[in-house]
């Protein structure tokens, strides 16, 4: 059923919509239902068969689960972020994106990636939900919902890496959930995003499920 996302379209400017595909996909029968979109996310356990130059493959999204059994006494150089939005924070925040299908979909040109990962690094911001590693060398976004924590952004300074500080964000924040109630830890993540997958793998995750998601865009979308 295809289903109109009204957060996405008031964001981007235009109508967005998500369907979700069935095993009883059919190209032809899809597209009869798309004229009022401009942009519509599919979403798939399975590949497509697809026949549209207009229907791509934009994600292969991953999620990752562990599961935590006592709290870290993990602290290094790593608190809860206090201070005001800074473009430092914005560019941690379009870095975690780099993989994103908002980011590598060329059709997207008109700053939808950058509004979007703005308003999630906002949005984690007045939840007080942002980790920051140093002078802003790299941030972690967790929530806590019952016994259920979840990565949203995570991500260190281009000139920072290859120090380990991926690896104690992602310890911090497993402490700084499990101090809350959480006891289970889930990261979403994008396939082609191989350094991530190495780090989370290393740090005892486990892939929970794989999705599909193609971007179509609709050519004949008139204002």
């Amino acid at each position: 059923m295809l289903t109109h996302l009204p957060f996405d379209s008031e964001l981007f400017g235009y109508p967005v919509g998500k369907y979700e595909v069935t095993k009883n996909w059919d190209q032809d029968e899809f597209l009869k239902q798309t004229p009022s979109f401009q942009l519509v996310y599919l979403i798939s356990e399975h590949e497509l068969d697809i026949k549209s130059k207009y229907i791509q493959l934009m994600d292969v999204k991953l999620v990752f689960e562990k599961a935590m059994k006592s709290e870290s006494t993990f602290t290094d150089n790593i608190a809860l972020y206090q201070g005001q939005l800074t473009e430092d924070l914005i560019s941690l925040a379009l870095a975690s994106g780099e993989y994103s299908r908002f980011k590598v979909d060329p059709r997207l040109d008109q700053g939808e990636f950058e509004k979007l990962y703005q308003i999630w690094i906002t949005k984690a911001l007045q939840k007080r939900e942002v980790l920051v590693y140093g002078a802003l060398e790299g941030m972690v976004t967790c929530s806590v919902e019952g016994e259920l924590g979840q990565i949203g952004l995570i991500a260190v300074k281009a000139s920072s890496r290859g120090k380990g500080i991926g690896e104690k964000l992602l310890k911090k924040a497993e402490s700084w959930a499990f101090e809350k109630g959480a006891r289970k830890m889930k990261i979403p993540t994008q396939k082609a995003n191989t350094p991530a997958l190495n780090l989370y793998k290393k740090m005892g995750y486990k892939i929970a499920s794989q999705t599909n998601i193609y971007h179509y865009w609709n050519p004949k979308f008139k204002v």
